[in-house]
Parts: C-alpha cells; structure tokens; sequence
C-alpha cells in the first residue's frame, strides 16, 4: 500500500507493528522480511518515487580532512535509497572481518558470519545476484583469487518492489514524509514526528527501526538526542563516530605477458588477501586488487619498463605481450573514533542541522595500501603474469594522489554494534543500547568493514533484524 499523505494512512486503519524510516537497501529489506512473518510495518520514506533537487538538498553537508564526494552526491533521497547509485557488485563479508584483530583496534563484531550466512538465499534474491565470476582459489600462501557476484540487471530496489508494495497487504509506504524528530517517553520510543515541509504530523508504533543510510541514521539520531538530553541514545560515547569508507586508489600499471595463472582471460579479475596472511600481519586491513584487464596503457610504460629491466622488456617488445591492466585496490579502513559524523551550524529548510563528516585516512590505512601493492606485484612477478609498475606516491611516500576514484560512497559506522554501550550504540541484535524499541538497520552498525562492498551485508542484517522483530512480536 502507497498512501500519500497522513490522512490517507490514518483513513485505511493500517496498524503498523514496526515503523521503518528509510527505504534503502536495509529499510526495504526489513519490510519484506516483516511482510514474509506476517508482520505489518510502515515505511516512512523523504522523499517520493523519482529524484527531487530540491529534496536531495537534506543530504548536502560539510566535509573536513581528506578530499571525498559532495555529500549530496553520495546518497539518494527517493524509493529505494542509495540502491539507485549502486554499480551491482557484491560480496559478502570474509568470516575474519567479524573477529577482534590484534593489531586493528576496536575491531571485532559481537556476531560472526555464520550468524548472517542462512540470509545467503534470500539475500541473492532481492538483489538479483547472479552466480559468482568464479569461486575463491589460492594462489599462493598468502593470496587468493576471489569472486565477486554481480545484480543482473542491477536491483534499483524501489523500481523493483514498487509495485509489489504497492499491492503488499502487510507493507505501508508513506512518501514525502522526512523524520525530524524521535520521541522517548519511559526507555521506549513513542513516536516520530515529520517534518512540516513533508507531511507533518506523527507516526505511532510498537517498534521503530532508523534505516537512513550511513550519514543520515547518525544525524538524525544525534538531532533527536540533542532536542531530547539523550533521552534517545541514553549512552552516546560512540554515536556518530568511527565512521569508516573503503578508499579506492590506482596502485599501479601492470604488463600481461601470459594469462597461463588466470582463468578469466578478459574484464576484471578480483585478488585478497587469504586469512592466514590476515592473521599473521594482524595490523594489515582487508583489501581487494581489482585488475582491470584491457587497458590501454601508454607505450611510455614499456618505454620505462626497458629501462628498469632492459632484457626481460626487449624480450618482451620483440615478441609481444597480452595485454595491458590497471591495478585497482579497495581496502578496509581501521575504525577510529575521530572519523566521525556531527551536527553542523547550518541548517535545511526542514530545520536540522546538516551533516559534517570528519574523515581522514591514517598511516595504518597508508600501510594496508602499501603492503597490498607489493604482495600484488610480487605474485604477478613470481607467476611470470607479467611485471606491475607500482605508482611513485606509494614507492616513494608521496601524497594521496589527488585522483578519482577516492572512495566508493561506502559509508559505514557511526552507530557501531558492539558487546556492551561503552563500546557501540546498537547490541548484536540491532537494538540501541538502554531503549526497548529502537533498532538501526544499515551498514552503520559496521564496527569494522572489511574489503567487500558492503549492500549484500546490509541486506543480510536487514533480514535478520526482521526475524527478530516478528520474533518479539510473538512473544508477545
């Protein structure tokens, strides 16, 4: 059911059990879990079915450190969320990504991958996942060509389910409707309250679920706890902070003298570390080399390859070489609590502060993208593959380079799981510490990321949390 405006919903008697605010990737997939257990819930989404400019203008902000993307331009604000920025590559999370490392502080997740993995099925379904480029192999102790899964045709999730929801008797979507305000009342959540350039007015519910994305679930949670002495996050040490992206960076040029290592001979090709190697460089992040294969690289690089290594590269100018590729890498950035979302000074039309990010990469991140190239160029080296040519800010130590792409609008953290509210806002079921109704949903519950693009993770612990729900909702 689509209504279209308070009134409307209010007229058809629809009694939602949950209220979801957000119709992204984690809000759409909660509803059709709820709706699968039998479960009514209510969608409150922003914006309307298609973009709006003016809309979209709730998502502008400030960002302060290390270059990145507008912040407007980084999400979406209509039906099916960010969904409709998505390039359709997935992957889920390694089982190491969930454990406490050593030498990463912070990290560790209070669940592990076996806790998400019977959401596999269902989650390639809503995303339309095709099988994977390959299955993970070895190839050598401490590397590991991987598969990456990609949506065919790509899930922009709110023109695939519109009309499913709008025939749904179990899901509600209210559009044009922005939440301005959380209201607590005795360690519960009484209401929401819209926006009066939306619809105005509230919504009622036994249990709420803030699935806004990234940057919006800390901002609106940070407005609500200011307009309400932390009535919302009762212990918000950690709220709107270690905020995390995956930085995405040309490492190098590679020349392809042979694809005998390779089973994939044309398109992309996905390399990661393998968990042994994980686990004995304990302060080295996750990462994934992409090889993009088919580039058309300059013929200064042979030039500048004879010079390095004159008799192998005129062997190799005399009789040819496959190809030439571009190594690509996207790797986990330690969480640290600085990297963090706060309330600006100004405000939009809706009256909320707007959203700043303070984001910086650190020297452990710098490493991870160092101790990559290398381990990267000597397998390609080893294997006789070919020879990579390692760019000079990373040989030499020089700056960021200030290229695209920098990042992946991958926003992660900032209302971070954990065992206990010392260290997160949300417990291993999603619910925010210290309140019996609230939950998060999103890859803001992160406490680290990993190298993998994080939908197919959202999804997941969107479904879980829907089982939860409908869970406490039978027990009365």
């Amino acid at each position: 059911m689509i209504f279209s405006d308070l009134a409307a919903l209010e007229g058809a008697g629809f009694r939602p059990a949950v209220c979801i605010v957000g119709s992204g990737p984690a809000g759409l997939s909660l509803a059709l879990q709820l709706e699968q257990r039998k479960i009514p819930c209510l969608v409150l989404e922003a914006g309307g079915l298609a973009y709006d400019a003016d809309t979209q203008d709730a998502y502008a902000g400030k960002v302060v450190g290390d270059r990145y993307f507008e912040l407007a331009s980084a999400r979406l604000r209509f039906f099916g969320g960010s969904s409709g920025h998505w390039e359709g590559w997935c992957r889920a999370l390694d089982a190491i990504d969930f454990e406490p490392r050593a030498g990463i502080e912070s990290s560790g997740w209070p669940i592990r991958k076996a806790d998400l993995d019977p959401y596999a099925a269902r989650t390639s379904d809503i995303l339309d996942l095709g099988a994977p480029t390959q299955p993970d192999r070895p190839v050598n102790d401490d590397l590991q060509e991987i598969g990456m899964r990609f949506s065919q045709p790509i899930a922009r999730l709110g023109s695939k389910y519109r009309q499913h929801v709008e025939a749904s008797a179990s899901i509600g979507l209210l559009l044009n409707s922005p939440v301005t305000d959380i209201v607590p009342e005795r360690g519960r959540i009484a209401a929401v309250r819209l926006g009066a350039g939306g619809q105005g007015g509230e919504v009622r519910a036994p249990y709420f679920a803030v699935c806004t994305g990234g940057v919006e679930n800390s901002r609106l949670l940070l407005w609500a706890n200011r307009l309400h002495d932390n009535g919302v996050v009762p212990q918000p040490a950690t709220l709107g902070r270690y905020w995390m992206e995956h930085p995405h960076f040309n490492m190098g040029d590679v020349i392809v003298f042979d694809f005998t290592g390779m089973r994939v001979k044309t398109g992309m090709r996905f390399y990661a570390p393998s968990e042994a190697y994980l686990r004995s460089h304990a302060d080295t992040g996750n990462f994934g080399m992409r090889l993009l294969v088919g580039e058309n690289l300059p013929k200064a690089l042979l030039r500048d390859a004879m010079c390095v290594a004159p008799e192998l590269f005129k062997k190799v100018a005399k009789d040819g070489f496959a190809c030439s590729a571009k190594a690509r890498l996207a790797w986990e950035q330690v969480p640290r609590a600085d990297n963090r979302i706060e309330l600006g000074s100004a405000r939009d039309r809706l009256g909320m502060p707007r959203s700043v990010l303070h984001w910086k990469k650190a020297p452990q991140d710098r490493r991870t993208a160092e101790v990559a190239s290398v381990l990267f160029g000597g397998y390609v080296a080893a294997h006789e593959i070919g020879r990579m040519k390692i760019f000079p800010w990373i040989t030499e130590g020089g700056p960021w380079p200030d290229e695209h792409p920098t990042a992946g609008f991958h926003h992660m953290g900032g209302t971070r799981m954990a065992q206990d509210a010392a260290k997160g806002v949300v417990d291993r079921d999603c619910k925010v510490f210290g309140m019996d109704n609230l939950y998060v949903g999103g890859s803001s519950v992160f406490p680290t990321s990993g190298h993998a693009n994080p939908t197919y993770s959202i999804v997941q612990l969107a479904l879980r949390l829907g089982d939860h729900l409908a869970d406490r909702l039978a027990k009365g």
